[in-house]
């Protein structure tokens, strides 16, 4: 009995959310994932990370990353983009930190999220810069639940729907094209 709650306990254990801060290194691995052909929807009001009703799970993973949800630097649109791969809806939720300007830009579902975060490397940056320019990130992200194409959704919405075409790069708008 006592092995089979041990073994209960380790299935819990490996298959409970993988939640942790990934490296520069393995979120440029994510970048290189293929962009599938999604179908954009209508945009959809959807609340705000900082609002009590945002999913505590995405909440995890934007504080696993390094936010904190009390910051009052945080801006967004409260409007998430809706997209469909083979027939699974995702909304695409847009934040940044208007003082810094590091972003969050997370997809997610009713059981999975996926996190890219980029904030600027002000130390490549001496003289500010301007808007046509692109400049360094520290980039990092997280990602929690088992649905295997959701950074391939989020990475054919990116290159269909925005300019952004170097994750570990920031450009001033590059969220639109």
């Amino acid at each position: 009995m006592k092995t089979v709650k041990i073994m209960i306990g380790a299935c819990i254990l490996l298959n409970s959310i993988n939640l942790h801060a990934e490296s520069a290194k393995e979120c440029m691995k994510y970048w290189s994932e293929p962009a599938v052909q999604v179908i954009v929807l209508e945009d959809v009001q959807c609340p705000d990370i900082w609002e009590d009703n945002f999913s505590k799970e995405n909440k995890k993973i934007a504080k696993n990353i390094g936010f904190d949800l009390k910051d009052k630097n945080w801006t967004s649109t409260g409007t998430c983009n809706h997209v469909q791969y083979k027939n699974k809806n995702y909304y695409i939720y847009w934040a940044e930190m208007k003082h810094n300007k590091t972003d969050l830009i997370m997809i997610y579902n009713d059981i999975n999220s996926f996190a890219y975060s980029r904030k600027i490397d002000r130390k490549k940056i001496k003289n500010g810069f301007r808007k046509e320019d692109s400049v360094d990130v520290n980039l990092s992200c997280s990602k929690v639940g088992e649905d295997v194409n959701i950074v391939s959704t989020l990475n054919g919405y990116l290159f269909k729907e925005t300019s952004i075409s170097n994750i570990s790069k920031y450009k001033i708008n590059d969220r639109f094209k």
